[in-house]
């Protein structure tokens, strides 16, 4: 039926639960900065980031680098500006390295479960042996979304992959899909989404013109509206290749 397969992450691929407003997380982060010579205290940490967030958006789309006609909603933040944003508030100056770093630290601290849905991994595998090709579009920071995937074992099984952060944009928005889809050159009707988010990954599909497979997990919000009428909805990821194979 298909044979391209686009996939989200974070609850369709992978079980993940993280707590970035847990107290512990900013007064660690906090005392890892002042070590370095950057001092905040830990509720100032936590408001100045979610604020840098912010700056960032605003900073590309000053800049110019995104595309024509985008929303502040659909920007996504680049960690490699945010992180030496913080620092340099302080004074202190830091290097990619030292950026990474950071965030892989507070990644650690925030993760409270990080593992393979049952049959994620057999079915990326399976898809592959079927001659299909398998693509990873994600809302998700580079810095530590390749670590996780190479540690989960799926990196090498991706015929490409896109980070939002990467791009500058995050799904729904069109220009996310369009930019995988424009670079290899995909035809919306051989190419199917695999989501577990009825917004970003359903009809941001059907908006750009490409049917999707709906998973609702753990992760996923609640639907509020009406699912595309060009999404089926699945209730694992084991059932994919059966819906859509035979």
């Amino acid at each position: 039926m298909y044979q391209n397969y686009v996939f989200d992450l974070y609850g369709t691929l992978v079980d993940i639960d993280t707590d970035e407003s847990n107290p512990y997380l900013w007064e660690k982060m906090a005392f890892f900065m002042c070590m370095q010579g950057a001092c905040y205290a830990a509720d100032e940490l936590e408001t100045q980031f979610r604020q840098k967030i912010t700056e960032s958006k605003l900073m590309q789309i000053k800049q110019g680098t995104l595309f024509h006609n985008i929303s502040f909603e659909e920007v996504e933040a680049k960690f490699e500006q945010v992180i030496p944003m913080l620092y340099q508030e302080k004074g202190v100056t830091i290097d990619l390295k030292q950026a990474k770093d950071w965030a892989v630290m507070m990644r650690t601290l925030s993760m409270k479960r990080l593992q393979l849905f049952d049959g994620a991994k057999e079915t990326l595998l399976q898809l592959k042996e079927n001659g299909k090709n398998i693509y990873l579009l994600s809302n998700a920071q580079r810095f530590f979304t390749e670590s996780e995937m190479r540690m989960l074992g799926i990196y090498d099984l991706f015929d490409a992959i896109f980070y939002s952060s990467d791009i500058g944009v995050k799904k729904p928005s069109r220009h996310f899909y369009h930019a995988l889809m424009d670079k290899h050159k995909l035809i919306p009707d051989q190419t199917v989404m695999v989501g577990n988010d009825w917004e970003a990954d359903a009809w941001g599909a059907a908006n750009y013109g490409i049917d999707s497979i709906y998973i609702h997990t753990s992760q996923s919000s609640p639907i509020t509206g009406n699912l595309p009428s060009n999404c089926k909805q699945i209730p694992t990821i084991q059932q994919l290749c059966k819906a859509t194979l035979q």
